[in-house]
């Protein structure tokens, strides 16, 4: 039987959930909180066996996966041992923005 694979986000991906959160916060405190458990959410699925490849190859930057959560595009990539987060971003921000990270 598979080991689960262990899920670790990045500095960077932490920061843009703080990010997010802090700019959704401005307009409504529940509204930021829904979001952000919906991310967590849509991650959690990579968690249950054979499912870790179910995001899309990124059609921005090729060696990440893609999810996507209402308007945020969830990168990632998958090892033998371990799902890694790389960064969460708002789907509405200009493309070039997202192959600097």
């Amino acid at each position: 039987m598979e080991k689960p694979k262990k899920l670790i986000w990045t500095e960077p991906a932490r920061q843009d959930l703080k990010d997010i959160f802090v700019f959704q916060s401005e307009f409504s405190h529940k509204s930021a909180d829904k979001i952000i458990n919906k991310i967590f959410e849509k991650v959690e699925i990579l968690l249950i066996l054979g499912f870790e490849l179910s995001g899309q190859i990124d059609n921005i930057n090729p060696k990440y996966r893609r999810l996507i959560e209402g308007n945020y595009k969830i990168l990632y990539k998958v090892y033998p041992d371990k799902i890694v987060i790389h960064g969460i971003f708002d789907a509405r921000q200009q493309p070039a923005k997202l192959k600097l990270k």
